[in-house]
Parts: C-alpha cells; structure tokens; sequence
C-alpha cells in the first residue's frame, strides 16, 4: 500500500485527532515560519496552478526536507476527508493523532 493511500485512509482520524493546517495561505505560512514541525504535507489531485512549485522553493530555500505528497484526491474529495464543508487544495500534517501511521514511511529521500 502507498504512503498516500495510508494517509488518506487515516485523514479522517488525524482530522479528529492529530493537527492539521489547510488552505494554501495557511500551509505556505507554516513551510516559511515552522517547517521543522511539519511531517508532511498532502497535496490534491487538482492544485491551483503553481501550489507545487511554490511549495517546492520554499523547501529548497529553507532547506528543510518535507515529504510533499500528491493525493489521488480532488479538493473537495480532500475537504471532505478532513472533515470540512469546502475544497482543500493542500494539508500540512503536524501530528498524526492516533492514526496509525508509522512515521518511517515519511522518511525523505
């Protein structure tokens, strides 16, 4: 099974009980001021133009190495995973919660 898949089968129980950030403003201000405390971040099927490169050169300059994942779902699929009556174009996952994710999969390369 995909990292991916694992995490978006678990999004509804680290939505309910780990820490999530979402929206693009929000995680792109979490990647610039605090990406040592982000684990991963859960990127739709459908991002707005440029989501995943503005993503990527944060990383780069900040030099900090976050596992970037692209979803196999839309944003509203995405929104309803975390539980939210809108689209969500990206998630930055902080805490797992109780789901059960075992952190070695996030291991970046």
């Amino acid at each position: 099974m995909s990292t991916v898949k694992k995490i978006e089968d678990v999004m509804p129980v680290i939505a309910r009980t780990g820490k999530i950030l979402f929206g693009r403003n929000n995680v792109l201000w979490a990647l610039e001021n605090e990406p040592d405390k982000i684990k991963a971040v859960l990127v739709c099927r459908n991002p707005p133009p440029g989501l995943e490169e503005e993503i990527n050169e944060i990383l780069r300059k900040k030099g900090v190495a976050v596992k970037v994942l692209r979803s196999r779902k839309t944003n509203l699929e995405l929104g309803a995973l975390c539980r939210r009556p809108h689209s969500v174009s990206v998630v930055a996952i902080y805490d797992f919660g109780s789901a059960p994710i075992d952190e070695e999969i996030l291991n970046v390369q």
